[in-house]
């Protein structure tokens, strides 16, 4: 009997069991179903997810709906923005209500991983209003039927939230959430106790950092009225990094527009440490070892309504007494720190704000430092009322405040006042904004592990007036350059209150070295096959919000390859374009006078267009120096000796600063002083095909040509080429790629053809004359037409002599013009002889010119 009891017993769970592993299956079409057509009525969005599951056992006695992936995109002016990416949504429904085929009833909602993008445009458009507007009460209507909200409990692991609202420029990021709330939501009041952590939370209102990536723990117990959506908070404990705050009141929502809120916080802790904990500099490095006493206090207030038109009204109080701050490994001590700060606003108005700092003290050591700050009417326009004055020691700083791998030292003296509207500067009314003082610097040093290039400035001084910010002695030095400079900052009080202004100023610049390589490029590398440093540049982009004019020269700037000395001209930078007036340098041997811009407005397209006026410089040298030059005259590589140049030039610049071939465009005028060339193949080639040793080397001197870069090929105008009696002509152009077209046309001398060859064209001149009663005679030069092509490693060459076909020979030539001569002087009378004669001497120049073709295909003796 107990056997048969255990059997049925055992079969009972186990039917149990089965039956709540196949009820998933039966139920799954349908909530799908329900799923999607309540997501589809009821948003305007893209939502998407890769399936979801079901399950009893795990989460009995609720069914378990587990949606994997759920991913929802914003449309029209936030189709780029994802506004959440659930890993997995977790949702636990009543199972009598899904079993009875009623509303299903949610108990429990689990988040894990969320990742949700709030956002708000200027114009007051949210991304999370994705509520289809012409069926809103359709969609409300179904989403009711469906499901209903009966929680007990929802739960987010390891989320991470932002919420950017650019109307009102605030900002807030919660990094590593995890949050959970408990309580029963069926009721209309009732107690919802939440414990929350983030690892980072940051906030920002109008760019200003107020909490950046501060730790946070809360244990917050919640009063909920559904009716009424007010929300009481009841004594609580909310952690930022060692700071413990307690914040009490309500926050309601009596409409959509409307959030009513009624809060008074403060620090229950006060103690200056705990108010360092929030500064991340300080936070994150040996904080625990930190000896910071004195009295803090931090309270204040928001009451009021938030909504599009207005803010609550608030009032924040803090102060540090006696305070001071000393790490023991250290020597120096921040002493005697006394501030008193307050920020208020009584009727939540923006333009009513008031921050207002009567004064602060602290003490570098021994060294005072007092200020004070006052800012009113922000909006409509701000008012501004500042000092500050006192002595900096750079180096007790780091002494107070560890700084890793970095050496900092230095004096900075500052005694500086300002006070005045606004809308003075607007007006250029200068006088009525009172702003002058002096900033001294002296003996600065910066220099580290991190630290591209060691920075010192033994000596600088700032004189301000409302009118501008008077630079004097200041002298620089950054990695090995050096810089001298003084001059003006002309608007520097429109820059700072008014919006896209640029800062204008004028200097004097000198330096004894510039290293430009080392200013803008990565640190040098040593390759493995050269064992030689090799710098590659990068883009420098010109500041967009600076107008500023330089005249500037410097005895020696090292720029790529280049070593360049006695440079000096006029620099303006404005609108990310630096532009170069009567610059004048000495390179390469030779001398270089420039016009022209240098622009990034577009950065990843720079774009360079310049004015060249070269004097004197070495052949060599710029081969070596330019790519442009041995890409599209590689003939150089063989030439000694000094040209002068007038060139126009434009190009786009790559990612390392250096020219796109294809986008070169250039003009000029290129003089030859004196040059030697041997060793060109092109000419070797020409040379053979003359059977002239005389070309395999050409001495130039004087020699003026125009030439054009565009699409990447140089075309070079034609000019002549005078040696040794000889006369070339030479026009054509040649490629990247170096391929070439080039005609030459050359009157060469007789002699050139030896006395043998000589002989016999002069045997066969007389023989020809005879037959044809001509009297012609051979000229002192012959003219030979030649086309170079192919590349300027491998060229090839065509040559013509005279206008005929150097195929056919002499003799056929004239027998063919006496046989149609004889005819004409039978038909004709004696008086057209002459006449006849004339042309025939004609044809039988050709016919000479062509014969001659044989003895440049023989060798001279």
């Amino acid at each position: 009997m107990l056997k048969k009891t255990l059997i049925v017993i055992a079969a009972i769970f186990i039917l149990a069991i089965v039956s709540l592993s196949i009820i998933p299956i039966f139920f799954k079409k349908e909530i799908d179903a329900k799923i999607k057509s309540s997501i589809n009525k009821s948003v305007n969005a893209q939502v998407n997810f890769d399936d979801f599951d079901l399950s009893i056992l795990s989460s009995f006695p609720n069914l378990g709906i587990k949606i994997n992936n759920l991913v929802i995109i914003g449309v029209d002016s936030f189709k780029k923005d994802t506004l959440a990416n659930f890993k997995v949504l977790q949702l636990n429904v009543n199972l009598l209500s899904v079993i009875k085929g009623e509303t299903y009833k949610i108990n429990s909602i689990s988040l894990a991983t969320p990742k949700i993008y709030a956002r708000v445009l200027k114009s007051g458009l949210s991304n999370w209003n994705i509520m289809k507007a012409d069926s809103a009460t359709k969609v409300t209507d179904t989403a009711q039927k469906n499901f209903k909200i009966a929680l007990q409990k929802y739960q987010i692991d390891n989320g991470t939230i932002v919420y950017d609202d650019a109307s009102l420029g605030f900002f807030i990021k919660l990094d590593k959430l995890n949050h959970s709330g408990k309580g029963d939501f069926t009721k209309d009041l009732f107690t919802l106790n939440t414990q929350s952590s983030i690892e980072k939370l940051t906030v920002k209102y109008a760019g200003i950092p107020y909490l950046n990536q501060v730790k946070l723990t809360a244990d917050l117990p919640i009063d909920i009225d559904m009716k009424n959506m007010k929300f009481t908070f009841a004594e609580n404990k909310i952690q930022l990094n060692e700071l413990i705050l307690s914040a009490v009141g309500y926050l309601a929502r009596p409409n959509n527009r409307d959030m009513v809120m009624d809060l008074k916080f403060d620090a229950k802790q006060s103690e200056l440490k705990n108010f360092l904990s929030l500064i991340p500099a300080i936070y994150s490095s040996n904080f625990k070892d930190l000896d910071a006493t004195g009295n803090f206090a931090m309270n204040g207030m928001v009451k009021g309504t938030y909504n599009e038109q207005t803010l609550p009204a608030f009032n924040v109080n803090l102060s540090i007494e006696n305070g001071k701050i000393k790490y023991p490994s250290l020597p120096s001590a921040i002493n005697n720190i006394q501030v008193k700060s307050n920020i208020s606003n009584p009727d939540g108005i923006i333009d009513h704000t008031v921050v207002s700092v009567p004064a602060f003290h602290l003490e570098f050591g021994k060294v005072p430092v007092d200020g004070r700050l006052l800012l009113k009417t922000p909006k409509t326009d701000p008012f501004v009322d500042m000092a500050l004055k006192g002595k900096l020691d750079l180096k007790q700083l780091t002494a107070i405040f560890p700084m890793k791998d970095m050496i900092l030292s230095g004096i900075l003296d500052a005694d500086v006042q300002a006070s005045g509207h606004k809308s003075s500067i607007d007006k250029g009314n200068y006088g009525a904004f009172k702003a002058s003082g002096m900033v001294l610097v002296n003996d600065f040093n910066y220099a580290g592990k991190n630290v591209p290039m060691p920075v010192s400035v033994p000596n600088a001084k700032m004189t301000f007036s409302p009118q501008n910010i008077s630079l004097s002695n200041l002298i620089a030095k950054v990695g090995k350059s050096d810089f001298a400079v003084n001059g003006t900052v002309n608007n520097y009080l429109s820059y700072f209150f008014k919006k896209n202004q640029a800062l204008q100023g004028v200097f004097n610049l000198s330096a004894n070295l510039i290293d430009v390589n080392e200013l803008i490029g990565p640190k040098a590398v040593v390759t493995a096959t050269k064992e030689k440093p090799s710098t590659k540049l990068s883009v420098f982009e010109v500041p967009g919000n600076i107008d500023f004019t330089f005249a500037a020269k410097a005895n020696r700037i090292l720029y790529d390859t280049y070593d360049i000395t006695n440079a000096k001209g006029t620099l303006l930078a404005k609108d990310k374009t630096i532009t170069f007036k009567n610059m004048a340098m000495n390179m390469l041997e030779g001398t270089v006078n420039m016009n022209g811009f240098y622009a990034t407005t577009d950065p990843k397209k720079p774009k360079v267009d310049v004015d060249f006026a070269i004097e004197k410089m070495s052949i060599q040298k710029a081969f070596n120096a330019f790519n442009t030059v041995k890409l599209l005259a590689p003939v150089a590589k063989y030439a000694k000796g000094v040209f002068s140049t007038r060139l126009k030039f434009n190009s786009d610049l790559d990612e390392r600063m250096m020219p796109i071939y294809s986008s070169i465009n250039a003009d000029g005028l290129a003089d030859i002083i004196q040059a030697t060339i041997d060793g060109f193949e092109p000419l070797n080639k020409l040379a053979s095909a003359l059977n002239s040793d005389q070309f395999k080397k050409l001495e130039l001197n004087n020699l003026i040509t125009k030439f054009k870069i565009n699409n990447g090929r140089l075309n070079v105008a034609p000019f002549d080429i005078k040696k040794d009696g000889i006369v070339m002509n030479v026009q054509g152009s040649n490629s990247l790629d170096q391929s070439m077209d080039y005609n030459l046309a050359l009157n060469i001398p007789r002699a050139m053809l030896g006395g043998k060859a000589n002989e016999t064209a002069n045997a066969l001149i007389a023989k020809l004359n005879s037959k044809a009663g001509t009297n012609v005679s051979i000229g002192e030069t012959i003219k030979v037409n030649a086309v170079l092509g192919g590349t300027m490693l491998k060229p090839t060459i065509g040559l013509k002599y005279g206008v005929g076909d150097t195929k056919t020979t002499a003799k056929d030539v004239v027998n063919n013009v006496i046989a149609e001569k004889k005819v004409e002087l039978q038909a004709k009378a004696q008086a057209k002889i002459d006449t006849v004669k004339a042309k025939a001497t004609e044809k039988v120049k050709e016919a000479i010119a062509d014969k001659i073709n044989g003895f440049f295909k023989k060798k001279t003796n």
